[in-house]
């Protein structure tokens, strides 16, 4: 058992792609799409906020998003780039539709920590409230999130371009291994059983 648990933990350490060191250490990873994007992530319960870190095969622009069904409808995202001179630019989008995100215009709830490029790859370091309380973003639940990611060829002049088909999309518990709700949740509560026969 002990084994294959190993197995399990090397194999996602494996698969991460990145040549880039991140930042710091985080709780969680994965890979989003092999050989193209990976994402390290840390919740902080206390301070009601979680802390990413995103890595694409690209210099262009990178973005993160919290999709509420699934889609770029409705989106919440984060986009960001390194210019040639190094500097960090990243910007709150919303996405009202199948369009280009519009800059979100309540407040801006995607910070940019630091970010770089090396390799042809650019990381950067963000973070977001789990619940802004903005009607132009997403709340990350305690449960399964759908996060939608995309990416650029090149850094934006004047507002991004269409990323075209470089874009995915994963389901991915965010902060549910760090806040499970407790198990008597429901306790007290009526309830009824529907059964259908089939």
């Amino acid at each position: 058992m002990l084994f294959i648990v190993l197995l399990l933990i090397i194999g996602d350490v494996l698969a991460i792609s990145s040549p880039i060191q991140p930042f710091t250490t985080y709780k969680y990873s994965i890979e989003l799409q092999p050989d193209i994007a990976d994402l390290w992530w840390t919740v902080d319960s206390d301070a009601n906020e979680i802390t990413f870190e995103l890595h694409m095969k690209t210099t262009g622009w990178i973005a993160l998003g919290i999709s509420p069904g699934g889609g770029m409808k409705g989106a919440d995202i984060g986009v960001g780039w390194v210019d040639n001179t190094g500097k960090v630019h990243f910007q709150d989008r919303y996405a009202s539709d199948f369009a280009i995100p519009i800059l979100d215009n309540t407040t801006s709830n995607w910070l940019a920590l630091r970010g770089r490029e090396s390799d042809g790859w650019t990381a950067i370091q963000f973070k977001r409230l789990i619940d802004t309380c903005d009607p132009m973003d997403v709340s990350i639940i305690s449960g399964t999130n759908v996060v939608i990611y995309a990416y650029s060829l090149t850094d934006p002049v004047g507002d991004i371009n269409y990323h075209e088909g470089r874009r995915g999309s994963r389901m991915i518990p965010l902060q549910s291994y760090a806040n499970s709700p407790p198990e008597n949740k429901f306790a007290g509560l009526d309830y009824f059983e529907f059964r259908m026969n089939n």
